[in-house]
Parts: C-alpha cells; sequence; structure tokens
C-alpha cells in the first residue's frame, strides 16, 4: 500500500509540473514494475485460492469418510447388540434343555422299561423278502426283452432287403439251417 501511495504522489507530481522526458520515462519505469508486482501479487493469492479450494475438497473428503465410518460404526454395534441378545437366548435355551434332559434321565431311572412294539412290528412267518419279490420277474423281463429285440431286428433286416430287391435274411437263415 505504502508503494501505491507513493505511485500516486509521483502521478500528482507529474501532471502538475510536465517534466521533461527522462523523468517521465523514469516514471514509466516505476509504474511497470508496480504493475509487475501487482500481477505477481495477483497471481499468488490465485495460488493461495486454488491451495485453499483444494484444502476444503479434502476436509469435505474426510468428513463425509468420517460420516461414513460412523455409519459402520453404529451399524456394527447394533449387530454386536442382536448378537449379545442372540447368545442370551440360547444361553437360555441351552439351560432350559439340560433342566429338561436330567428330569427325563431322573423319568427313565424311575420308569420300568417296557417294549412300546406292537404286534405290526412283530416279525411274521413266510415273510417274503424284496430279493425274492423282484429276481425272477427281472430276469423273465430281461429274456422277454432280447427275445423280442432280436425278432424286431430279423424283421427289419427282412424288410429292407426286400425292399432292395434281393433275398430276405429269413429265407437266408433257412438255407443256412437246412443245409
Amino acid at each position: 500500500m505504502d508503494d501505491l501511495s507513493t505511485s500516486k504522489d509521483i502521478h500528482r507530481g507529474l501532471d502538475e509540473t510536465r517534466l521533461d522526458p527522462v523523468s517521465q520515462e523514469s516514471a514509466r519505469q516505476e509504474m511497470d514494475e508496480y504493475l509487475e508486482s501487482l500481477q505477481e501479487r495477483e497471481k499468488g493469492l490465485k495460488a493461495m485460492e486454488e491451495a485453499q479450494q483444494f484444502l476444503e475438497d479434502q476436509l469435505e473428503d474426510a468428513n463425509t469418510e468420517i460420516d461414513r465410518l460412523r455409519q459402520e460404526l453404529d451399524k456394527a454395534v447394533v449387530e454386536a447388540e442382536e448378537a449379545e441378545y442372540l447368545r442370551q437366548e440360547a444361553e437360555n435355551a441351552r439351560r432350559q434343555l439340560e433342566n429338561t434332559l436330567y428330569s427325563i434321565q431322573e423319568g427313565v431311572e424311575d420308569a420300568k422299561v417296557t417294549d412300546l412294539r406292537d404286534e405290526r412290528m412283530h416279525r411274521r412267518q413266510g415273510v417274503v423278502g424284496i430279493d425274492a419279490v423282484t429276481r425272477a420277474p427281472f430276469i423273465r423281463g430281461i429274456l422277454l426283452g432280447v427275445i423280442l429285440g432280436g425278432a424286431g431286428a430279423v424283421l427289419a433286416l427282412e424288410i429292407m432287403a426286400r425292399g432292395n430287391g434281393r433275398e430276405g435274411v429269413i429265407a437266408l437263415l433257412l438255407g443256412v439251417l437246412g443245409g
């Protein structure tokens, strides 16, 4: 600011007294120096404003991260409280189960052991097992399938041979068997 008031004083003096060209050139150079100084200060101010904006952005990002971490912490606290509640419930259920088992054991020791199966569960004489039921029909089914499959194959070959104008498969088989 001191340089600016000096500059104003110089200009007033220049206007009043109409100095010679050397004085005017000196005044112009001083003015140029002041302008350069002002431009450098403006550049410095812009750099400071950019740095300030950068720091504000970083602060905002940090605050956002803090908020996110607080939310996660709150969520973790709620989950921990729920887990503690479930643990207590499980502990209570375990105690009740232990008490029930203990009373059942006492009751079993006191009670007379009896066979609870009724008549339907006793093994009867002449009961047929699963192997006896499935083995014979299975073998009969396989033999019937082989016979029918072979007959079907021979019939198909016979039809194809006659369709091609040749002697049938059955006639060939009879010729081979007959001699």
